[in-house]
């Protein structure tokens, strides 16, 4: 038997052999060199990226920290004037925290309270809760039937009627069909309202009591 015909040839995989992985290596440090040169010609562009970066950040942060401390100071004062018993005072300070957080929501709390506080003013009160920023559905609702009471109470009835027909909450529909049901002129008009009144979800006893006492016994 011929020893050279039993002799097998060893080949390298060619994914492990030596000079595929000099290659990759190769490739790698070309990756990395191109990439360092990227940096060292873009470096003033990502140290102004980075610097703008941390100011932006630290920016928020006072921002966040002052808009906290604000909002501490409002409601300190906005107490003060709930706790006040003086009119006059308990007026000023109210002014005075929608004068210095205008853009807080205390500041549409306190024009809420003024409109109690100072009725002869009450409407420019409750327009401006109603435009400002930060106020809560709610009180928007609260506020157009407070004005459209107004409004009633003055004898200007289109104005008071073209704000009650604006939709509010279920927990308001009682006292803005009862408001409605005063600007009808006609008595079946009136009478459906009023029941509609009845109906609606109550959150005062005493204006269900005088629905009550307004519908006909038989719509009771």
């Amino acid at each position: 038997m011929n020893d050279k015909t039993s002799e097998k040839v060893t080949v390298m995989p060619e994914e492990h052999s030596p000079l595929k992985e000099e290659m990759d290596e190769l490739k790698r440090e070309m990756r990395s060199a191109k990439w360092f040169d990227w940096v060292q010609s873009h470096q003033k562009e990502i140290t102004g990226a980075v610097a703008g970066l941390v100011i932006v950040l630290m920016l928020s942060g006072l921002w966040i920290e002052r808009e906290r401390s604000q909002s501490e100071i409002a409601a300190t004062l906005y107490q003060q004037a709930i706790n006040a018993t003086d009119s006059t005072e308990k007026k000023a300070l109210l002014e005075s925290v929608i004068k210095q957080f205008t853009s807080n929501s205390y500041a549409a709390l306190a024009s809420m309270q003024l409109a109690r506080v100072d009725p002869a003013n009450a409407e420019k009160h409750l327009q401006r809760l109603m435009q400002h920023g930060k106020v809560l559905e709610e009180w928007v609702w609260q506020a157009r039937l407070d004005l459209a009471e107004i409004h009633i109470a003055k004898g200007d009835k289109a104005a008071a009627k073209a704000l009650l027909e604006k939709v509010v909450g279920k927990q308001y529909q009682q006292l803005r069909y009862y408001l409605l049901a005063t600007l009808a002129e006609d008595a079946a008009e009136k009478t459906a309202l009023l029941q509609k009144a009845l109906n609606a979800e109550s959150n005062d006893a005493l204006l269900k009591q005088k629905i009550e006492s307004l519908l006909p016994q038989q719509a009771v």
